[in-house]
């Protein structure tokens, strides 16, 4: 996945080197070059976010340890090599496969908790860019 840094780059690039250049008309042209002057702009305002990884992780770790308790110490799907996020997804289908032992009111609470992670997860995706101020 491109950075914003570097979508705004192949953007600039795209006005300055093809778009404007291939435009006829001098109206159009010089607003080609003036979007890109704009898009500049924009770029040098943007900031990456660094945050986002690290949020994650701790996301993830809050939950496995609130399932470890929710599940009365019952054994979680252990990380091995995988990331946090592959151990969530096979903590997602170990719940499912083991619904009828853990008992409704578990798997509920574990399946509540489990939904509360992903939404915070897809929040944390979304937070692509910030400002810098």
């Amino acid at each position: 996945m491109l950075t914003a840094h570097q979508l705004l780059n192949e953007i600039i690039a795209s006005l300055r080197n093809v778009i404007g250049p291939a435009i006829p008309e001098p109206y159009p042209k010089a607003q080609a070059f003036m979007a890109a002057v704009i898009l500049e702009f924009v770029s040098r305002q943007v900031e990456e976010r660094r945050d986002i990884p690290a949020e994650k992780e701790g996301i993830l770790s809050d939950t496995f340890r609130d399932l470890s308790s929710v599940l009365s110490g019952q054994p979680l799907p252990e990380a091995g090599s995988a990331n946090q996020e592959e151990r969530l997804s096979r903590l997602i289908e170990w719940l499912y496969s083991e619904k009828d032992r853990l008992g409704p009111e578990a798997f509920t609470t574990a399946n509540q908790r489990v939904r509360t992670t992903l939404r915070a997860l897809l929040d944390q995706e979304l937070k692509i860019a910030g400002t810098k101020e």
